[in-house]
């Protein structure tokens, strides 16, 4: 692929045109696109993408499904991955019969202050102390995408860095980006209700580092910015 478009959530996003390059999208309101790729770092986004009926290409980061012949409950035995004052919820029981596969992820006893803002629509769900698990049909196809983060940069890069390494790395030469105007933006994602300030202009100082870091490792990759935080 000579050249690609990456969809962000931000408001230029309105300014894409579907024609016939790959076009790579972010998250849950990537859907809307219809991409090549829809790309997802963050569990509590990959399961509701999946628990939507996602039947497209998914480029996920740390996720490896179990097999569905290992049933779930393994994780309530004594000595399993889940501490006995863990709750222990199904994400989404409807897709079991149909799934080849289960993948659980368990947040931790507190949340810090990225976690907070991310939650405000969710926060009843997510919770500390909790494992979910997420079957996995078949309908679905799943890359499990290789970390990028580094020993020099080891904070979570976003889903929009993800998707322009993942280009760039399958032979890209140029890449048009659209909608990575905002943290937050008038198509964000589900959970960014309400920022406090301080919290927003860490996110987009963080954003904004990644994406000039992917940059740099793909010199030779032209990268258009139709519109970007600055």
């Amino acid at each position: 692929m000579s050249a690609v478009c990456i969809i962000g959530n931000g408001p230029s996003a309105k300014d894409w045109q579907r024609d016939d390059r790959p076009v790579y999208a972010c998250n849950l309101n990537g859907m809307v696109f219809k991409p090549d790729y829809l790309c997802s770092t963050d569990p509590w986004l990959q399961y509701d993408i999946i628990r939507k009926g996602w039947d497209g290409v998914c480029l996920f980061t740390d996720f490896d499904p179990l097999p569905i012949e290992l049933q779930p409950e393994i994780l309530l035995q004594s000595g399993a991955e889940i501490p006995a004052d863990y709750d222990y919820i199904i994400h989404n029981p409807e897709q079991r019969a149909d799934a080849v596969g289960w993948h659980f992820y368990s947040t931790g006893e507190k949340m810090n202050i990225f976690w907070n803002a991310h939650m405000t629509v969710n926060a009843d769900y997510w919770q500390p102390k909790r494992a979910y698990v997420c079957f996995v049909p078949a309908t679905i196809t799943i890359h499990n995408i290789v970390n990028i983060e580094t020993e020099k940069h080891t904070q979570l890069a976003p889903s929009g860095a993800y998707a322009m390494h993942h280009a760039a790395h399958n032979g890209a030469k140029v890449v048009h980006i659209y909608g990575f105007d905002s943290v937050a933006g008038d198509m964000q994602t589900q959970t960014r209700g309400e920022f406090k300030s301080e919290v927003e202009d860490a996110q987009k100082a963080h954003f904004l580092e990644w994406y000039s870091i992917v940059e740099t490792w793909y010199s030779e990759v032209e990268f258009i910015w139709h519109t970007k935080m600055d």
